[in-house]
């Protein structure tokens, strides 16, 4: 869906980033205590779950200088909206629910739970497939 190879490039190694931070728990094997897991604070979560939703504004922005949807609006709420109706979205709704979320994360420091971003970034990244960008 994306043209040019190079920005799609770029977007599927700032999604690796978004993954890479979810998957943040850590095996080790110590001698004499055997094996520990650290296992992160659910609230860094939160990270990825922000970081995820800028990746599908650089992708609603590419896509719309591409023509495949207009909008004049720099607000990713305002570009979804744009494009519900020309891109093939596969849960609209879901998505548009996560950056709701984001929304409060970013304005009233409302965190998620470790479900609730990893459930959002999956909707975000069965979109980014179903577009064949990631």
């Amino acid at each position: 869906m994306i043209h040019n190879r190079q920005t799609k490039s770029e977007i599927a190694q700032d999604w690796s980033v978004v993954r890479k931070l979810c998957n943040t728990a850590k095996t080790r094997y110590l001698p004499g205590f055997g094996v520990i897991v650290n296992t992160p604070p659910e609230e860094i979560y939160n990270l990825p779950l922000v970081l995820a939703y800028a990746v599908l504004d650089r992708v609603l922005n590419v896509l719309r200088d591409q023509g495949e949807f207009s909008c004049k609006s720099w607000k990713l709420g305002a570009k979804m909206d744009a494009s519900q109706n020309k891109l093939p979205w596969k849960d609209y709704c879901l998505v548009d629910k996560g950056r709701d979320a984001r929304n409060e994360l970013a304005h009233d420091a409302k965190l998620l739970s470790k479900a609730d971003c990893l459930h959002f970034i999956d909707a975000i990244e069965s979109e980014l497939r179903a577009w064949s960008i990631v």
